[in-house]
């Protein structure tokens, strides 16, 4: 119930956490999580196995856990050897389900050799699993002989070599199985009698001597105590029995007594055919032979009612196959939509990145236009503001302030003292416009100002200001400089400077910048004061 409520690879931890034990409940904690939502290789890869595990450990079949694969190489890329295996194994039911039983067994066997024994044995007893189920009773002997040299005591010897039994007596190797039975009983380590393995043992025994005539009497003997050692069995554990003891008794000549276990069979009142159908088939066949002992004749209808359960058998088969080939096309079906809803989820998050990243762009350019435009107007309104400012001082009627009449000297110089002071007309006003523009286009423009003219004015206004400055520092400045030098002895304002020279007001900030290094002095720095010092160096 918290895992329920958690995030997907918290129900994704729970769900491996229980699998061993609950594989019911982890089946149900992993639909709860969204395969293609998880993050990483490992979510996906724990994900893959604890599925597989689930539906093993239910008696499920693997054939829709297409992605093992992906398990099996990320953690044998991690290094982490029991997931490895597990996956490994894992991919191997897939096989089997899907009908590659040959590719699944070498599959498993291939991965044995180099393997610690602990592994070597588990990986064993998959194979041996999938050879009895196979009936492939060959390879299971040879499985069989692995695990015993791999068996850490005689114990574990005498488990493997019990199951040993079975396949010898398929293999119509009865008197070997008998002799292997024998052996084993004489050993001092012996399973115990009255044991589970003992009475099993003897059951194995029982059949390998009922394969004989002359030795069936005495299976019977040994079958009949196992029997009786069964009380409080349930009634399929002792129609197990029973079944192989009509055989042992129809080959000891005692067909009362085989009618007898016969009867009893019946009366147990189980569904043998629903639990085994093989079972079910071997006892009528059984049934058929029994009546030919007794009245000399066959039983057609009983061949046909046993045909008939076999062609049921068939049919169920082939409907399971059916429903294999159908889980797998549904599987498929299921891939591929969800890899076209991984692309489209993929094409629209690129489609809004995109659209984001376009927006983002457009929004700069916006900015930066805007930004630009609003730059413009305010230099621009600086130039009109300092243009004014030159007007309004200009018109100031006292001759004896130098700057004023410098300024007015200027002003009358470019003709604009007419358009502002006497005239400001819309049509003067927009002429100022262009004149504060200047600087702002690519276009060129004559100069405002005669600086010829302007160089003599100050030397005669400021004690050959400019004069002094091209013998003081010869090749220091540069023209643009030299201009910033006398304006600014002049007591012009930077936005004024930047009106007649048709510059901006931060390229005028820069040539200061540029004038205090080649000076050597600290930013902020009066050098105007500096030049025009007497006791400078």
């Amino acid at each position: 119930m918290v895992s329920c409520k958690s995030g997907q690879n918290k129900v994704l931890e729970s769900a491996a956490n229980i699998v061993n034990e609950r594989p019911d409940s982890a089946y149900v904690l992993l639909k709860k999580v969204d395969l293609n939502s998880l993050s990483n290789g490992k979510d996906k890869a724990l994900y893959a196995l604890t599925h597989a595990k689930a539906n093993m450990y239910m008696g499920r079949s693997l054939v829709t856990d297409t992605i093992i694969p992906t398990a099996v190489s990320f953690f044998k890329a991690e290094g982490d050897t029991m997931a490895y295996i597990e996956s490994a194994v894992a991919q191997a039911h897939h096989l089997r389900s899907i009908e590659l039983k040959d590719e699944a067994s070498s599959y498993i066997d291939s991965l044995v050799d180099n393997m610690p024994e602990n592994i070597q044995k588990y990986l064993n007893q998959e194979l041996l699993g999938f050879a009895f189920s196979d009936k492939d009773y060959s390879r299971s002997l040879e499985v069989i002989k692995r695990q015993i040299r791999l068996a850490d005591d005689s114990n574990e010897r005498i488990s493997f070599e019990i199951k040993k039994i079975t396949p010898l007596i398929a293999l119509d190797r009865s008197i070997d199985a008998v002799a292997l039975c024998d052996s084993l009983f004489s050993l001092p380590e012996a399973t115990e009698t009255g044991s589970t393995e003992w009475l099993y043992m003897r059951i194995n025994y029982a059949a390998a001597l009922g394969e004989r005539r002359e030795t069936s009497a005495k299976a019977v003997a040994i079958l009949k105590d196992a029997i009786e050692r069964m009380n409080g069995a349930s009634h399929e554990k002792i129609a197990e029995l029973y079944v192989p003891m009509i055989n042992l008794q129809i080959n000891s000549g005692n067909i009362r007594e085989a009618a007898k276990y016969a009867n009893l069979t019946d009366s147990l009142n189980i569904e043998l055919f629903d639990r085994d159908p093989v079972a079910a088939s071997y006892l009528e066949f059984l049934k058929i032979v029994l009546d030919y002992e007794r009245n000399g004749a066959l039983s057609l209808s009983r061949l046909s009612h046993t045909a008939h359960s076999l062609r049921r058998v068939s049919d169920d088969l082939d409907t399971k196959r059916q429903e294999r080939d159908d889980a797998l096309e549904a599987s498929y079906d299921l891939s591929c939509r969800n890899y076209e809803l991984t692309i489209k989820h993929q094409r629209l998050w690129l489609l809004i990145v995109v659209g984001m990243f376009a927006a983002l762009i457009i929004i700069s350019v916006i900015y930066l236009v805007a930004h630009r435009r609003r730059q413009k107007l305010i230099e621009a309104e600086e130039r009109i503001e300092a243009l004014e400012q030159l007007s309004k001082t200009a018109t100031i009627s006292s001759t004896d302030d130098k700057q004023a009449f410098l300024k007015k000297t200027l002003l009358q110089h470019i003709g604009i003292i007419r358009t502002f002071a006497e005239s400001p007309t819309t049509q003067n006003q927009e002429a100022l416009r262009k004149i504060s523009n200047i600087g702002n286009s690519e276009a060129v423009y004559d100069a405002l100002v005669n600086w010829q003219e302007l160089y003599s004015a100050i030397d005669e206004l400021y004690d050959c200001f400019h004069t002094k400055l091209l013998k003081d520092y010869p090749g220091i400045f540069s023209e643009r400089e030299i201009q910033i030098l006398c304006l600014l002895r002049a007591d012009f304002s930077t936005k004024e400077i930047g009106v007649l020279i048709q510059q901006t007001s931060n390229s005028v900030y820069v040539s200061k910048t540029s004038i205090r290094k080649k000076l050597n002095l600290p930013p902020k720095y009066d050098f105007i004061a500096f030049i025009t010092a007497s006791d400078r160096p």
